[in-house]
C-alpha cells in the first residue's frame, strides 16, 4: 500500500522536472538557472543535456580493470533525476545559500522536513536531503554516482553550518567515507557516546546463527558467516548490535537452528529475513534444467531467455549480453548485486522468474516457452 514502506527512486524525480517544465514554461536547466544557480551564486553548474558537449574544466570518469583503469563515462544526456555538473566551490554556495535562506522562505525547510509513513515511522528523507545525525550532531546529506562519478554533499548545522563537498571520478570511490573523515577532524566537539550496556558475543551461540537467509521484501540473500561474531555486541533482550549502527535479532527455537532474523536499521526501518540453510543452495545440472526457457515481463515490453551453460545458469536479453546467475537459496540466484527467483505451478512446474535490487521489488517476468 503507498506510504507504507520507503525506496529512494529517481522516477519522481524525473516527473517533478516535467511539472516543472509544464508550469513554468521553460526548459528545466533554464528554470534552475534562474531561479536557483544564480541567486545562489552557482556560477559553474549546469545540467548534461547533451552529453556529446565540451565541458571546460570537466574531469573524465574512470573504473577499475584488470591491468589498469578504463573510461566509465555516462553517455546519456540527463536533466533533473541525475546529470548535475558541478564543482565543489558552487556546492559550498549552494550551502551557504540555504543557511541564509537566499532562495526564499521555507525553502530550506522543506528540503529537509523528514516523511512520515502510513504507521508513523518518520523517515531519514525529507523532501530531496536525508537528515539525521552523524556521532551525535545533527547532519543534512546527499550523495549521489553515475557511471564512474560518485558524490557526496554534508554539512552540519549546528557547527557553524560546516559544509564538505565531495567529488570523485572513480568508480570504486567511497565519498561519503571521505567526508566523514574530514567531520572527524574538523569538529572538536562531538558529545560523547552513550554508554551502551553490552557483553561480548558467544562465539559459540553466534555459530547456530550461521547461514543463507533470505529478506521478505527483497527476497534478497544474506550470508551470515561462523567468523563474524565479534563485530556484535549482545544487548539485554536478545539484541545484538552492529557497532553503531543497525540491531539484529534471531528467531532460535529450543535451540536448534534459526528460524528468522530481524534487523532494526538505524533509521527505524524493520526487516525481516527467514532462514534458508546452513550454506548457499548448490543444485546440480538437471535441477537448473527446470528454469531453461523464455521469460517476458509486460511492464518493461522486455524478454529474457535462461540457459545452460556447463553447470551454470545464465541469463540473456539480447546477443553479447550474459548475465550468469549464482544459486544462493532454492530455486534463488542472485547477479550483478540483483535478486532473481523462480516461482512454480500447482505442479511444481517453474512458471515465472522474480527480480528485486534495491530500488525495485518483484518485477515478474512470466514463462512463456
Amino acid at each position: 500500500m503507498p506510504r507504507e514502506q520507503y525506496s529512494y527512486t529517481n522516477s519522481g524525480y524525473a516527473l517533478l522536472t516535467t511539472l516543472v517544465e509544464r508550469v513554468s514554461g521553460t526548459s528545466f536547466a533554464e528554470f534552475t538557472r534562474r531561479r536557483i544557480f544564480e541567486p545562489a551564486g552557482m556560477e559553474d553548474t549546469g545540467w548534461r543535456d547533451d552529453f556529446t558537449r565540451l565541458v571546460p574544466g570537466r574531469a573524465q570518469a574512470y573504473a577499475p580493470a584488470e591491468g589498469g583503469w578504463r573510461l566509465a563515462m555516462p553517455f546519456e544526456s540527463v536533466v533533473g533525476p541525475g546529470g548535475m555538473l558541478t564543482t565543489v566551490g558552487d556546492w559550498l554556495a549552494w550551502s551557504r545559500a540555504l543557511a541564509a535562506g537566499t532562495l526564499g522562505p521555507g525553502v530550506t525547510d522543506s528540503l529537509t522536513r523528514r516523511m512520515r509513513l502510513s504507521g508513523g515511522r518518520e523517515i531519514r528523507y525529507g523532501l530531496g536531503l536525508f537528515v539525521g545525525e552523524y556521532r551525535g550532531i545533527p547532519e543534512i546529506s546527499h550523495s549521489g554516482s553515475t557511471a564512474g562519478y560518485s558524490t557526496f554533499l554534508v554539512r552540519y548545522p549546528d557547527r557553524g553550518n560546516l559544509t564538505i563537498a565531495v567529488l570523485c571520478n572513480a568508480a570504486n570511490a567511497e565519498p561519503g567515507e571521505y567526508a566523514r573523515r574530514l567531520a572527524d577532524h574538523l569538529v572538536t566537539d562531538f558529545p560523547p557516546p552513550p554508554p551502551l550496556d553490552t557483553v561480548a558475543v558467544d562465539s559459540v551461540t553466534w555459530a547456530r546463527y550461521a547461514g543463507v537467509y533470505r529478506e521478505e521484501r527483497t527476497h534478497a540473500p544474506l550470508r551470515v558467516g561462523a567468523d563474524a561474531w565479534n563485530r556484535y555486541r549482545a544487548l539485554p533482550g536478545g539484541w545484538l548490535r552492529l557497532g553503531n549502527a543497525s540491531l539484529w535479532r534471531f528467531e532460535v527455537p529450543d535451540g536448534g537452528r534459526p528460524t528468522s532474523l530481524t534487523v532494526v536499521r538505524p533509521d527505524g526501518d524493520t526487516v525481516r529475513y527467514a532462514y534458508q540453510g546452513e550454506r548457499p543452495w548448490a543444485p546440480a545440472p538437471e535441477q537448473l534444467r527446470a528454469f531453461v526457457g523464455r521469460y517476458y515481463s509486460e511492464d518493461l515490453g522486455v524478454s529474457y531467455e535462461a540457459k545452460l551453460a556447463g553447470d551454470t545458469l545464465t541469463l540473456s536479453a539480447r546477443p553479447g549480453i550474459v548475465l550468469r546467475l549464482q544459486p544462493t537459496y532454492p530455486d534463488g540466484f542472485t547477479t550483478r548485486g540483483s535478486a532473481v527467483w523462480f516461482t512454480r505451478d500447482r505442479r511444481g512446474r517453474v512458471s515465472a522468474m522474480h527480480v528485486s535490487e534495491s530500488r525495485v521489488w518483484d518485477l515478474v517476468f512470466s514463462r512463456i516457452r
